[in-house]
């Protein structure tokens, strides 16, 4: 038996579909298998009992629990067959005997204020109505449109559009490209999809879309909005319409298909989990995901740019900030509070760098105990800077000159530099350029670090436009860069693999691109936390945006675990969810000793401290809880025997 909290069915809860008849694997029932938990008895009759026409419960599901609830959520749907369709039937009928709701009848609301709300996870397509209201001859504008379509578009747009009582139709739609759908071609089970929650509130006054990308963790946006007093309709309700077709009745809701010129359409493939339809304007707190149940740790801060540097037991970024003549650097001891600390270097006080220069896309690494602090110059004539100090937060002294100038010449732009230690070779490479000339160089370093022993001839990797980034695993090395126009929508990560940090390029694609309303990700840089043996890319972006930009403003500095697939990174989600709280430095947490390996040697220093205080023992919580106890061990055991 289901069990439902008071707030989930509200007395304007016209219908609810949970999906929890299960169980995972079987077919939803004819007739009726999806009840509708709302009480009024508006169930869902499948097409056919799985087949074509199907649908299967699926353990797959967007939440283990309800956020508004808590309520358990162990189903979703998913098609079965290739013309996917649920609908209600209020009446017996010759498509069959019907639900005979015994409070609000869905099938005859003309509701003056609605709520829909669904989630889902949807395949790759042309248009899919996740829920849909059947109709004919209801739009003046097109008498083949149905009633009502609350779905995606082929431009990966997504709507609301309903017809009135009086003939006149509505529409929120957002920008293109909001969804991300599976390719069922090779990835038949959406194990690379991603689940959404979308919210169309109709006020009586205003239409108003709000979507939220659940796998990224994100609230819900408004992406759409429609002012319904600028209409001349003398009455905004939603119609039900009154001509009926073959084998279908005016007024039944769907969920998976919509309807157009009298023929079930538009059908949306994938999974679907709980939609609910109430006849009143919900306010945000009443919706289904809300309160979210996932924590907001990106962005970290405003800047651009960034660069990540792992020292001992600390994780630094230095970015491009919001002063244009000056650089500071943020520092971290578990990837999630970040503290700004104070100025590193300061455009004013270099003599070289012309007053109407600004302080752009750093770089850092350590040699010998020695910091290297590369910065670029710009705009055009732009110029490349070096600086050094004995510690990661400066304060950093200047070469006294530049490193590279590119003397207002075409085909090459002097910003953007990046630093790699070989670790095959020892020696240290120098990557530079920017989108004026989209030019990739290359130059070897001096022991020194402030000159080049000389320039070393490469190619430019496909899409090249700025914002180089190399590094190294496995006996792989990867360059990544950015491609598109910094304050637009096509700005993107794109990356190569290489047997060699001078190429030639392996180009593998687009690594990271708009998503949503999050834009342009692009400068980047990677960073492999040894003491969790894990790897992070740290990246801006254009937050809370729509449309293609050029955007103004601040951008955003955030963060995201990857993963490999062989010699590949896994396509990267962008998310408000960020990476967990997580020990952070340059040696494994585990290794007590710090000999680059897990060992018995730890596990007798574990166990010489087993109970005490000891902080080097304390590994868990992130942080530790003052005792070496249960939790330290599990931890302990994690990382046995791992080693450089």
């Amino acid at each position: 038996m289901l069990f439902l909290s008071a707030s989930s069915v509200q007395a304007e809860t016209a219908a609810y579909w949970r999906f929890e008849e299960g169980p995972a694997g079987g077919a939803v029932q004819k007739p009726f298998g999806a009840l509708d938990i709302s009480g009024n008895g508006n169930h869902l009759d499948p097409g056919t009992q799985a087949g074509q026409q199907g649908f299967r419960y699926k353990s797959e599901t967007a939440y283990p629990a309800l956020p508004e609830t808590g309520d358990s959520n162990l189903f979703s749907i998913k098609n079965t067959g290739s013309f996917p369709s649920l609908e209600t039937r209020s009446q017996d009928s010759n498509e069959g005997q019907g639900s005979c709701p015994t409070g609000i009848d869905l099938e005859t609301i003309t509701p003056s204020e609605f709520t829909i709300e669904a989630i889902f996870k949807p395949e790759d397509g042309g248009y899919r109505t996740v829920v849909g209201r059947d109709a004919v001859n209801v739009a003046d504008n097109n008498s083949s449109l149905s009633a009502l379509y609350f779905q995606i578009r082929p431009d990966d747009s997504v709507a609301v559009v309903f017809a009135d009582v009086s003939g006149y139709q509505h529409i929120a739609e957002s920008p293109a490209d909001m969804i991300e759908g599976f390719d069922f071609s090779s990835d038949p089970q959406g194990e690379t999809g991603r689940w959404y929650y979308m919210a169309a509130i109709n006020d009586g006054s205003t239409l108003s879309l709000y979507l939220a990308n659940i796998t990224a963790g994100t609230d819900p946006f408004l992406v759409g909005q429609t002012d319904l007093t600028e209409s001349p309709s003398p009455d905004k309700s939603l119609t039900a319409g009154s001509q009926s077709g073959q084998g279908w009745h005016t007024g039944a809701w769907s969920v998976g298909r919509g309807m157009y010129n009298a023929q079930r359409t538009d059908r949306c493939w994938g999974y679907i989990d709980d939609v609910r339809i109430s006849t009143s304007a919900l306010s945000l707190n009443e919706l289904l995901i809300t309160p979210k149940p996932t924590a907001d740790r990106n962005p970290l801060f405003d800047g651009a740019d960034p660069h990540i540097m792992l020292t001992h037991s600390k994780a630094w970024i230095y970015p491009t900030a919001g002063y244009p003549r000056r650089f500071y650097t943020y520092s971290s001891s578990d990837m999630v509070n970040w503290t700004s600390g104070q100025e590193i270097l300061n455009f004013n006080l270099i003599s070289w760098i012309p007053d109407e220069k600004y302080a752009w896309a750093p770089c850092i690494i350590e040699k010998d105990n020695t910091y290297y602090f590369y910065y670029s110059v710009g705009p055009k004539p732009a110029h490349i800077g070096v600086a050094s100090a004995p510690r990661p937060n400066g304060p950093f002294t200047d070469k006294g000159s530049a490193l590279l100038s590119d003397n207002g010449a075409p085909g090459f732009e002097a910003i953007d530099p990046m630093v790699f230690e070989d670790p095959a070779s020892g020696k240290f490479y120098f990557y530079a350029g920017g989108s004026a000339g989209s030019t990739l160089r290359v130059f070897e370093l001096n022991d020194d670090m402030l000159s080049f022993k000389k320039e070393i001839s490469v190619d430019t990797p496909p899409n090249f436009t700025e914002g180089a980034f190399m590094h190294y695993r496995n006996g792989v090395y990867y360059f990544s860069y950015s491609n598109g126009r910094w304050n637009r929508g096509n700005y993107s990560i794109h990356y190569c693999t290489s047997d060699s940090p001078l190429g030639p390029w392996n180009y593998r694609g687009e690594l990271v691109s708009s998503q949503g309303w999050f834009k342009g990700p692009g400068h980047h840089s990677f960073a492999y936390n040894k003491a969790v043996d894990e790897w992070y890319i740290v990246y801006h972006r254009w937050n809370n945006r729509l449309g293609e930009g050029p955007y103004s403003g601040s951008r955003s500095v955030c963060v995201e675990k990857i993963e490999y697939d062989g010699e590949l990174i896994r396509p990267i989600i962008q998310t408000d969810i960020g990476i967990e709280q997580t020990w952070t430095g340059s040696y494994y947490r585990a290794d007590f000793n710090f000999d680059g390996q897990v060992s018995a040697e730890d596990l007798l220093i574990f166990t010489g401290n087993w109970l005490t205080g000891n902080y080097i023992c304390d590994t868990a919580p992130v942080g530790g809880d003052g005792a070496v106890n249960k939790p330290d061990f599990s931890f302990f055991s994690s990382q046995w025997n791992i080693s450089d």
